[in-house]
């Protein structure tokens, strides 16, 4: 399957826009995976500690790997033995020490639950195939992804940076999506796990009703501010609280519930399983299934007749709205 191409390449600098991506998966160590990036791309390592390392100066940039869990990459267990005046460090156990041992075990706990996660270099949107080789190497080497189990809420997060960072542009992007988003757990065949977990939490229909809105024309600090009020975490199937923090910093910093943001400029796509083994699954699936989303989002005449019937079929629907709409988007994209 070929990776669609962007409605809009460039961004307002000109430059190719460009998109990263992250695997969340299981059944693979981070050494292993380290391995498999450094003999696709090349590069360097930098160990940071057992659970967090990345892959620099590879032919295409750098790459993180990660377990997915704060408890193991910042090393918070230490508290607990810290407490007790007790340093890992200083006592031997075989030919490593009891911190080496404690991680181990701690990793073959928590590592039949929580992910591990391949963060890539952002490249410009023409050249993402070239991740298809990463993506066929940790089939080949095994790697479990979301359907592997049934509580595996696994994704795959997609990076994508904008054409434009002003309030009109996202918010166009923003009604496209809501409009789509029955659509997009249809066609993308989102796992009950993920579903039911908060990381992909919808947007509340409130959220979504103001910015459908005919009159909805906010400037940007209004924007963020709405955003926040109805969407106060991170846990959304687009998380704009990057984007918000690379374009108003001021604004995002004033918020004490979102947790820790890393700044860019980019939309951070959250709703595409991991379907890492399954032998017919690609990235492009996922990556052409967002790309309806900005065929859409630069289309407003259509948005604007796409919202007048969803306003209408809400209103005449008291039951099986969603399947009734799902069949509706379906028919226009065809």
């Amino acid at each position: 399957m070929e990776f669609k191409q962007l409605p809009v390449l460039y961004n307002e600098q000109g430059e190719l826009r460009k998109v990263g991506f992250e695997l969340e998966f299981a059944n693979l160590g981070i050494d292993e995976i380290v391995k498999i990036i450094l003999d696709i791309y090349g590069g360097r390592v930098e160990k940071e500690n057992r659970f967090l390392q990345k892959v620099c100066d590879t032919r295409i940039g750098n790459f993180s790997v990660e377990f997915d869990l704060t408890l193991l990459t910042e090393k918070k267990y230490i508290k607990f033995f810290d407490s007790f005046n007790i340093n890992l460090q200083e006592y031997k156990c075989g030919v490593g020490t009891l911190e080496d041992s404690v991680e181990a075990a701690l990793e073959g706990i928590v590592g039949k639950i929580f992910p591990y996660e391949i963060a890539t270099p952002p490249v410009p949107c023409t050249e993402i195939a070239q991740f298809e080789e990463l993506r066929q190497a940790l089939f080949e080497h095994n790697a479990k992804g979301t359907e592997a189990f049934p509580t595996n809420a696994f994704g795959t997060h997609i990076n994508i940076e904008l054409p434009a960072t002003d309030a009109e542009t996202i918010i166009s992007y923003l009604k496209a999506f809501v409009l789509l988003y029955p659509w997009l757990l249809e066609v993308g065949e989102t796992d009950l796990a993920r579903k039911l977990s908060p990381f992909i939490d919808p947007f509340p229909e409130e959220y979504a009703q103001l910015i459908l809105a005919q009159n909805y024309a906010p400037d940007l600090d209004t924007l963020v501010a709405d955003y926040h009020r109805y969407n106060p975490d991170r846990n959304r199937p687009i998380d704009m609280y990057p984007l918000f923090a690379a374009i108003n910093p001021d604004k995002v910093n004033q918020f004490q519930d979102v947790g820790k943001v890393k700044p860019r400029k980019t939309f951070h796509y959250r709703l595409p399983n991991s379907s890492i083994s399954k032998p017919d699954w690609t990235l492009a699936q996922e990556w052409n299934n967002w790309v309806v989303v900005e065929e859409l989002a630069h289309n407003p005449e259509k948005i604007e007749a796409i919202k007048e019937a969803y306003f209408r079929l809400k209103q005449d629907t008291i039951l099986g709205f969603e399947g009734k709409w799902i069949k509706q988007i379906s028919a226009w994209l065809t």
